[in-house]
């Protein structure tokens, strides 16, 4: 016996979940370029060993931070539901995006600067792909259920109108950040999901 007292070991997950949160807050303050898993260690409370036990790299850290992101936003999709007119069930959908972009903006632009470092550095570059493509996948997704409801269908591929509905989601987000209008925001939102909708078709095809 040493009498030293040995701290309670924390399982993997919950230090997994301590450190996303500690990079996000790290990222929020400092900027997406400044993380480094020692400023992770440091946010946390937690030694650097922690870190690399719980992650084997800084880009795992990022993969979950990303992940993190993905399934916050699925869990507001959800919330949004498809039932009712289509344009409301659009509008809902980015008003909820803007709601989230207003109420924590700095997480949208942690997750913008994320993006476009991706596009430089190859290893950020696989990762930000995959959130892509995950958003790629809810979206479609939504619309789909969104057509299938109202019995129509859109007026061409669903994973094209998905695409241009993220790009008008966070074009207008990368504007918002700059300019902070919340009214332009909403208006222009509201304005996309009704343009949105208005690509539905009834009929034969349908």
């Amino acid at each position: 016996m040493t009498g030293r007292t040995r701290r309670p070991q924390v399982p993997v997950a919950q230090r997994r979940a301590q450190l996303v949160e500690a990079a996000i807050a790290v990222m929020r303050r400092e900027g997406a370029w400044a993380l480094t898993t020692r400023a992770v260690a440091a946010e946390a409370g937690v030694s650097h060993g922690s870190v690399h036990y719980a992650f084997s790299s800084k880009e795992e850290l990022l993969r979950a931070v990303l992940a993190a992101d993905t399934e916050a936003a699925a869990v507001l999709l959800t919330a949004v539901g498809v039932e009712g007119d289509p344009g409301e069930v659009l509008t809902r959908a980015f008003t909820a995006y803007a709601d989230r972009l207003v109420a924590d903006p700095d997480t949208e632009l942690v997750l913008q600067e994320l993006s476009l470092m991706g596009a430089r550095d190859p290893a950020l570059r696989p990762l930000v792909r995959e959130e892509n493509d995950a958003y790629r996948a809810m979206t479609a997704r939504l619309l789909e259920d969104v057509a299938s409801t109202a019995g129509t269908t859109w007026d061409a591929p669903v994973e094209i109108v998905a695409e241009q509905v993220l790009g008008i989601l966070f074009g207008v987000a990368a504007t918002w950040l700059v300019d902070r209008d919340d009214d332009r925001l909403r208006r222009t939102l509201a304005d996309a999901a009704r343009a949105t909708a208005a690509r539905l078709r009834t009929g034969a095809g349908a």
